[in-house]
């Protein structure tokens, strides 16, 4: 049995809108510490991983491990027909292998969605270590993205042991944003225990920044290895995005 309620349609519109970025089939591993994702994107270049307690919800029963796998478009579609001021209620037909969503407001409204099969694999999520550590202001990221965008498709990402730099390079030109670590500094903390510098697909970076509904996040990288943006969905939820890099010849 799976039974939640949700009293804020926004934050259920902020997990599905950042999820649609780079996913096609939203694969949520339902248990009673809450609703866990863990996922490659089609082309195994990015990763996503969402963690939402059971705490977020206004009512929460679950009596074991359930997979429940949608399709992204259906589940977008769903949760634009949510008013403001409705109520969510989740239930799980295991027997009909659909999803039941019930808004609750003026009127009361209920889709149920089928069930796609969820992928055989199971996907851990990564935890590796890394040489540097940032926390700054999500719009300074966003910013940063867009900046670059105006000449280059790929992004760098340098840091130093008291800043970060993100820069681009093409045909039209170059651009670089230089954040220093300081008091009125958009980077509030900085640990580099090695120099590092990576650079990034433009497009995919673009698609995430759209996904970050907090105000800070965090930002994990190593020389030439997978970049890491982690940010509070949901007050007690966690969602975190892993991109490979782009490793140049030398």
């Amino acid at each position: 049995m799976f039974h939640a309620t949700l009293d804020s349609t926004k934050i259920w519109k902020q997990i599905v809108d950042a999820l649609a970025t780079l996913l096609t089939e939203i694969h949520f591993i339902v248990s009673e510490r809450g609703l866990t994702l863990t996922q490659y994107d089609s082309s195994r270049a990015a990763m996503v991983y969402l963690f939402l307690p059971n705490s977020v919800f206004q009512e929460y029963v679950c009596t074991g491990e359930y997979n429940i796998c949608l399709g992204v478009d259906e589940l977008v579609k769903v949760s634009r027909r949510m008013a403001g001021d409705d109520r969510l209620e989740f239930d799980l037909d295991e027997n009909e292998k659909r999803l039941k969503i019930r808004m609750i407001g003026e009127v009361e409204r209920t889709f149920r969605l089928q069930l796609l099969t969820p992928p055989e694999e199971r996907i851990q999520s990564l935890n590796p270590a890394f040489e540097v550590r940032a926390e700054m202001f999500s719009d300074s990221f966003k910013q940063a993205v867009r900046d670059i965008g105006v000449v280059s498709n790929h992004l760098r990402v340098t840091a130093t042991s008291d800043s970060l730099t993100f820069t681009g390079a093409g045909d039209t030109g170059e651009a670089e944003v230089f954040l220093k670590l300081g008091d009125n500094s958009p980077l509030h903390h900085l640990s580099v225990n090695n120099r590092a510098s990576s650079t990034y697909a433009l497009s995919y970076l673009t698609e995430i920044s759209k996904a970050i509904s907090s105000d800070s996040l965090t930002l994990q990288m190593t020389e030439d290895k997978p970049l890491v943006l982690e940010f509070a969905i949901a007050e007690n939820g966690e969602m975190r995005f892993l991109l490979a890099p782009r490793v140049e010849r030398r």
